[in-house]
C-alpha cells in the first residue's frame, strides 16, 4: 500500500475520477490536499453553506467533505 504524503498520485486519481466536478491537487510542501470547484456556486448553494475551496490534511478527510458538499448540493437543488 502506497503512503498518500510521499506518493500521492494514486489517491489524486481516484479523488479526480470520483469528483470530476472539482479542481483536486496535493501541496507537497504543506502537505495539504486542496479541492476547488469547476463551476461557480448558485445563491442558493452558497446559502445553504456550499464551499469553492476545500483543504484537508490528508486524502481521506478531503474526500469526506467532498462527499458531504456533493450531497449539500444535490439536496439544494432538489429543494429548488
Amino acid at each position: 500500500m502506497t503512503n498518500p504524503e510521499t506518493d500521492p498520485q494514486p489517491s489524486l486519481v481516484v479523488l479526480r475520477r470520483t469528483f470530476p466536478g472539482w479542481y483536486i491537487d496535493h501541496d507537497p510542501v504543506l502537505g495539504r490536499w486542496i479541492a476547488m470547484r469547476h463551476r461557480p456556486l448558485t445563491t442558493q448553494e452558497s446559502k445553504a453553506g456550499a464551499k469553492c475551496f476545500l483543504q484537508r490534511g490528508c486524502p481521506d478527510r478531503l474526500s469526506t467533505a467532498l462527499t458531504d458538499q456533493t450531497e449539500l448540493t444535490r439536496r439544494t437543488r432538489t429543494a429548488s
